[in-house]
């Protein structure tokens, strides 16, 4: 009996040690879920971006990193969301380079038309070996904000869309008396005037409504971003200006990398570099199948002259660059 009661001690002392060894590997497997914000809705390359990154981080972290996506400015405006990563109320969020000039002003040098020469310029400038993906990190570290650029995104390049008429140069801008949307930040603001439009500054989600009652006429984006919000049913004068190979950003607030254990942080900014990459890629299939569909659904595409959008520039790149601190930024651009 004695003997028997031994073996029993010793096999409830062996469970114990099981139960407790696999308490601990339990403990050792995280769980982690953070919001992430776009003002896009479900169609578009930015969800396209945080979908891809979603299913990125399930399979090289073993599913302990998660995500839930927020679209349709469900998280806020890209301004509010960039103060929501810097609180800590917004863990993840696209934001466009233009309206994130307002917190890193040597981004306000992509705000000026034709900073990239072509597409391959802009391509190469967005691969995170080069000096301009370097410079840029570097111009966030600096402004000390509490969040971090885990990877590039797009919404491919930008056109103008309008609501009265062709428009093909500069001039025609005057003549339909063009009232537009554009983004939050100065230099949006000074060459959209310079070409003879009246910019507004307006949130995406409103500018169809804005147009169905006649507060705006124009707006500038890129064909993926006019397609998914159906600007073309409102303005259906589309031309390709191709002003801007637009440049956004996959931005991570640094309450919530400080969350994620260190052995998992190569695995997760893998995840975002991977992402990055594929949707850049991705962008052009975008493109167009969105024209393709506003052609198909009634929109008129006009080629603009892109040497008189071109023109009147020339003397904004080194002033801006010089304004805003971004020299070293322009220079590297140049020598793609």
């Amino acid at each position: 009996m004695k003997m028997r009661r031994n073996f029993l001690g010793m096999l409830f002392s062996a469970a114990l040690v099981a139960l407790g060894s696999g308490n601990a590997i339990a403990a050792d497997k995280v769980s982690l879920s953070f919001s992430a914000g776009t003002e896009s809705n479900k169609d578009g390359l930015y969800y396209a971006t945080l979908d891809k990154l979603s299913k990125e981080l399930k399979a090289r972290t073993d599913d302990q990193i998660k995500i839930r996506i927020y679209p349709n400015q469900q998280l806020g405006t890209e301004a509010s969301m960039v103060e929501g990563l810097r609180s800590g109320s917004v863990d993840i969020a696209i934001v466009g380079g233009g309206n994130f000039a307002s917190f890193v002003e040597e981004f306000q040098l992509f705000s000026v038309p034709y900073i990239f020469a072509d597409y391959d310029a802009y391509r190469k400038a967005m691969l995170p070996d080069n000096d301009v993906w370097k410079l840029m990190l570097g111009a966030v570290t600096k402004a000390n904000l509490g969040l971090r650029v885990m990877a590039p995104t797009t919404v491919g390049s930008r056109w103008v869309a309008n609501t009265k008429g062709t428009l093909t140069n500069p001039d025609d801008f005057k003549k339909l008396g063009l009232r537009m949307r554009v983004q939050a930040n100065p230099i949006e603001g000074e060459v959209w005037s310079l070409f003879g439009a009246q910019p507004v500054n307006m949130a995406m989600p409103e500018v169809v409504a804005a147009m169905r009652q006649g507060v705006l006429q124009a707006v500038e984006n890129a064909p993926d971003i006019l397609y998914t919000y159906k600007l073309h049913e409102v303005a259906k004068h589309l031309t390709q200006t191709d002003h801007s190979f637009y440049v956004a950003l996959v931005l991570m607030s640094d309450q919530a990398w400080n969350k994620i254990p260190e052995n998992l942080r190569p695995a997760v900014q893998e995840a975002f570099d991977v992402t990055g990459q594929y949707v850049l890629d991705l962008s052009q299939t975008y493109q167009e199948k969105a024209v393709a569909a506003m052609k198909a659904e009634g929109a008129v595409v006009t080629q603009a002259d892109k040497a008189a959008f071109r023109k009147p520039l020339e003397p904004l790149y080194d002033r801006v660059a010089k304004e805003v601190h971004a020299e070293d930024l322009l220079s590297a651009i140049r020598a793609l």
